[in-house]
Order: structure tokens, then sequence, then C-alpha cells
């Protein structure tokens, strides 16, 4: 029989495992295997669901520089699971990634900012600004963001593209 503790350890190393994957697990949506639907009520699944990218420049988060740098912040993995209802394609995407503090870190709660957005062309079908929450002290730490609101129309064809990364906002 395997102890409660290594139970543990072993669900700590799969979720870590799923975390840090390039692959798309739905690890990093809900922690579970992939399921089928199990009534029309949830959707079917589609042909087709548009893979996740990181636009350049989007993946790594600098807080200060040299001796000030307070933290530095990489996604390392994305995620999406897909179903169609009533003529809509709804997306869950889900973003993990590690948070290594700096000389300067200040230990306490930061959101790191990141932005889903759904783009058909040129025209945008969705964007979204949300926060993952990590505590800061020393070492790394890891985190995952899930925007499970994602609602658009169901495609014509495979011509979405969906784009995940940290965004602060306009540059000040």
């Amino acid at each position: 029989m395997l102890t409660a503790a290594r139970i543990a350890s072993l669900a700590a190393v799969a979720l870590i495992s799923a975390c840090t994957s390039n692959s798309d697990s739905s690890a990093v949506l809900d922690g579970a295997p992939p399921r089928m639907a199990s009534s029309e009520a949830e959707g079917r699944i589609p042909d087709y669901c548009p893979n996740v990218s990181l636009r350049e420049g989007t993946s790594i988060l600098r807080k200060g520089e040299g001796d000030a740098l307070q933290y530095v912040a990489s996604i390392v993995s994305t995620s999406r699971e897909c179903r169609v209802l009533n003529g809509e394609l709804r997306m869950k995407v889900g973003i993990a990634g590690r948070v290594v503090s700096g000389p300067a870190v200040v230990a306490g709660e930061v959101g790191l900012p990141l932005r889903i957005a759904i783009l058909q062309g040129t025209d945008v079908l969705y964007s979204r600004q949300g926060s993952a929450a990590v505590t800061l002290g020393a070492g790394a730490q890891q985190f995952v963001y899930v925007d499970q609101e994602i609602v658009v129309p169901e495609p014509p064809g495979r011509v979405l593209s969906v784009y995940a990364g940290f965004d602060e906002g306009p540059q000040r």
C-alpha cells in the first residue's frame, strides 16, 4: 500500500510535470485528464481547437534590473480545451509558469498581468486581461492562470489565432 506522503509526492510530481510541459495538456486547465462530454448541455468536442501561441516579447516579465531586480516571471506552458454549443466555440485557456525572485525581492503577493486574445484575421473576437497571484519570497514559485469565460462564434474553418502572454497595458 502507498502511504499518504508517497501519494502526495507522486501527485506533486505529476502536477509539476504537467505545468512544465510544452504540450497542450488539460492538467493546466483543471488538474484532471480530458473528459468526454457527458451530455448535450456540455456541447460537442470540435474537430478544430486552435493552438495557443505566445507573441514575441510576452512570455517573460521582468520587474527591475541589475541589483534592483525584484523578480522574473516566465510562461512555460499553455493549454486549451474547446467545446461547441449552440453555434459558439467555448474555450478554456490555461497558462502555467514560474517566478524567480531577484536580489531586490520584496516578500509578499504580486499579481502577474496576463492576457488572452483571439483573432480571426485582423478582427479581435476576444481579449481579456486577468491576473495570477503569486507570493514572492526566496527561490522560485509556480503559477497557473485559467480563463474559462471565452465564447466566440464557431469558426467556419481553421481561421482563429489564440494568443496568451504577459500584458502590463499601455506603456506610460
